[in-house]
């Protein structure tokens, strides 16, 4: 059965440099549970400058598959100790993108939950920094608000 949930992403990315950009996104979105896994939906916005981009997480208890459809696309795999490769998709070109999970941790019911990620990001074979995502699904009431 699906869900209508309230979604808050925190993201973080550390780069080369030390420096580091942190982004937060509070959005509705659905929740269902299908094969096993936790599949979590919800259309990006300006704010995160993904705009016209629809994010699908799955998340099971070992791995979490980020995937993005629209302005971006792209398929992440996260599973600790694991380098995987994608094709990041823009307007403005591809890029091959290497993720290796170093922390993979999924806490979630039919009603909600969190997952969160630490993983290390490299741009065509090169290191281009430390990442993590925490994501807080929280399902929501007929007044649409957070139970």
């Amino acid at each position: 059965m699906e869900k209508q949930v309230l979604i808050t992403v925190d993201s973080k990315m550390d780069d080369l440099t030390g420096g580091n950009n942190a982004l937060s996104l509070v959005t509705e979105g659905k929740l269902k549970v299908e094969n096993n896994e936790y599949v979590l939906s919800y259309e990006e916005s300006q704010i995160t400058g993904l705009d016209g981009t629809t994010t699908v997480i799955r998340a099971s208890n070992d791995s979490v598959t980020l995937i993005r459809h629209g302005s971006v696309s792209t398929m992440m795999l996260f599973e600790v100790g694991k380098t995987h490769l994608t094709d990041y998709q823009t307007q403005y070109g591809t890029v091959m993108l290497g993720v290796t999970a170093q922390k993979v941790d999924v806490n979630m019911t039919e009603n909600g939950g969190r997952i969160d990620v630490d993983y290390i990001v490299e741009y065509n074979r090169v290191f281009g920094g430390r990442n993590s995502i925490s994501v807080k699904i929280q399902e929501m009431t007929g007044n649409r608000s957070p139970s």
